[in-house]
């Protein structure tokens, strides 16, 4: 099995996906997939809810996204989700909460890319 390159794309942790996945490209390709398809929809639903401020419903959803970030190798992103989740238990500071998300949102923007390449290359 080929194992990832850590320093070949610096969005995506190949570390994690090496630990988590010990290198099985078939198990990634399908994490990636299913991430594209039926996750990345749902981090819509996050947006709605800060701009409704709806805040329990806020950190939730961020609790419920958050294991999906890191099963890709998002782990950058996976730590701004974390923080969107506690700033929406406890601060509810709409502005903060909106910056964080929209630093999330710019960083998942620039993953997006990468994953489906990973993807292509992993299922060709």
């Amino acid at each position: 099995m080929e194992n990832f390159n850590s320093a070949s794309l610096h969005t995506i942790d190949y570390d994690r996906l090496n630990e988590l996945y010990d290198g099985d490209n078939e198990q990634i390709a399908s994490l990636f997939e299913l991430f594209l398809d039926e996750v990345f929809p749902d981090f819509q639903e996050i947006e709605r809810e800060i701009d409704q401020q709806n805040w329990a419903d806020v950190a939730k959803t961020a609790h419920k996204m958050l294991p999906w970030v890191g099963m890709v190798g998002l782990t950058a992103l996976e730590g701004k989700l974390r923080s969107i989740e506690a700033q929406a238990k406890t601060d509810r500071n709409p502005e903060e909460i909106k910056l964080a998300w929209s630093q999330f949102e710019l960083g998942l923007d620039k993953a997006t890319p990468l994953i489906r390449e990973e993807l292509a290359r992993l299922t060709s």
